[in-house]
């Protein structure tokens, strides 16, 4: 199964260094221009889009949905990135790297979705994939979940920044 990852678009919060989290924010003007121009250069058949449903996903999903107006969409709430609690709407320099990537549960935020919470969540979304028809998919998301991801289907702990729009290509054996 080929999965395309493609992070959301930039939203002012990306700019103005803010933890996001679960917060559901917009893309800016820039983000809907990165939207627009990864559909526009992405040229691979799909089977189906899947999409986190927080609002910077759903509208980064928009521009391939019009690209691919007879493929199948799905909003899916597993894709979201990371819950990070207390540290939603606060500066991310408030808070330690390590606070965020960390690949242990003992380093979480007050009220954080804990690492291993996050790992299941996705790992239950990607183990849904096999039961379905779908070969070639493409899913809008964010960065912490597409590590997540990369972590479960390539089983390291090696964090990567994901730019915005970017568009990764993971492959998965049945």
């Amino acid at each position: 199964m080929d999965l395309y990852l493609v992070r959301h678009g930039e939203t002012q919060e990306n700019t103005d260094g803010i933890v996001q989290g679960w917060m559901d924010t917009k893309l800016n003007a820039n983000g809907k221009v990165q939207a627009l121009a990864a559909a526009e250069s992405f040229n691979k058949p799909i089977d189906a889009i899947f999409s986190s449903d927080l609002q910077r996903s759903t509208h980064t999903a928009n521009a391939f949905r019009k690209k691919y107006p007879d493929i199948p969409y799905f909003e899916d709430a597993r894709l979201r990135e990371r819950n990070f609690g207390d540290a939603q709407g606060t500066q991310s320099n408030k808070h330690g790297w390590e606070v965020f990537w960390a690949s242990k549960d003992s380093v979480s935020i007050p009220n954080a979705e804990t690492l291993n919470d996050f790992t299941a969540r996705v790992n239950e979304f990607i183990e849904s994939l096999k039961n379905l028809q779908y070969k070639k998919i493409l899913i809008v998301t964010h960065g912490g979940t597409i590590n997540r991801v990369h972590d479960i289907i390539n089983k390291n702990h090696e964090f990567h920044a994901y730019g915005n729009a970017s568009i990764t290509h993971m492959r998965i054996t049945i």
